[in-house]
């Protein structure tokens, strides 16, 4: 797990919203491919205010990894208070030791103002009750932020997201819905840029069989309990629904009325050259483009 550049600055878009403060969870230990001199020159570019060091004591920039900031330090410049790290074991020294395939302690339950969720999900088998927890561990008005993997991250984790999933969960859940970002994520994802689109259901629909090109695909999803957001409602793919989506959907958005119109024999010939087209476009022809991060 880590937070690279592009994920640092859509941290800071967020936090500049709305300001952070107060206790913040990352599930499992995050690396951080940042120096202090690159987090401060990234803050800059994004208008954000960096807090004080609060006395710690942070290495300066070497060019080495070992000049990188930890992810205590990263969320404290944010603004955080408190900084805390899950995982199922001790190997990374986590200041919480706990399985999320299995229900958090009573303690732990409002306790939060953010959960940072950064390549940890695909991880955890049993998913259903990860969200479950996060709900419960967030106060309300916290926000849960994800970072995961959607497309060619094969045995990476257990699951690739679609970004649909987590549209389609919060929604009926009631949870506000911030932000949902699909980007794409170069090879060197630490020290390349990453294309960054906003999402908007049903966009990608015509990408969804083998549409996408080569690359790594990844969610960033925003979103803030409210008092009376749940976890337990039952969700629908909202493809298959009418009207369930906050934002205007595409309606029948995989057929093309003209090629509907063509003979079946040669609408069985044309449709896949057709889809064939639509792959090769750039994802800037679907989703908004909000820029190189």
């Amino acid at each position: 797990m880590g937070i690279s550049r592009a994920v640092v600055k859509l941290l800071m878009r967020e936090g500049r919203r709305e300001k952070f403060d107060g206790d913040v969870l990352t599930a499992g230990k995050q690396d951080v491919f940042s120096t202090l001199r690159d987090l401060e020159r990234w803050a800059k570019e994004q208008d954000f205010s960096l807090c004080s060091q609060n006395g710690m004591k942070l290495p300066d920039n070497k060019g080495q990894s070992s000049a990188f900031i930890s992810d205590e330090a990263l969320f404290k410049r944010l603004g955080f208070k408190n900084v805390w790290s899950m995982d199922c074991s001790g190997y990374e020294q986590c200041r919480i030791i706990h399985d999320l395939n299995l229900d958090v302690p009573a303690d732990l339950q409002n306790k939060f103002d953010l959960i940072f969720d950064g390549g940890t999900s695909e991880h955890i088998f049993n998913l259903p009750k990860v969200l479950e927890n996060y709900n419960k561990m967030l106060k309300v008005g916290g926000r849960i932020v994800h970072v995961l993997p959607a497309s060619n991250f094969v045995d990476h984790g257990f699951y690739m997201f679609s970004p649909t999933l987590f549209y389609d969960y919060y929604s009926a859940n009631r949870w506000d819905i911030i932000t949902s970002y699909f980007a794409k994520q170069p090879f060197s994802h630490a020290t390349k840029l990453w294309d960054i689109y906003e999402y908007r259901p049903g966009a990608l629909e015509k990408l969804s069989c083998g549409g996408l090109s080569n690359g790594m695909y990844v969610v960033i999803f925003i979103a803030r309990k409210t008092a009376n957001s749940t976890f337990n409602a039952s969700v629908q793919q909202g493809r298959y629904l009418s009207g369930s989506w906050n934002i205007p959907r595409e309606r029948d958005s995989r057929k093309n009325p003209l090629l509907e119109r063509l003979p079946g024999r040669l609408r069985k010939t044309i449709r896949p050259l057709y889809y064939k087209l639509l792959s090769r476009l750039p994802l800037r022809f679907y989703l908004k483009f909000v820029g190189k991060y």
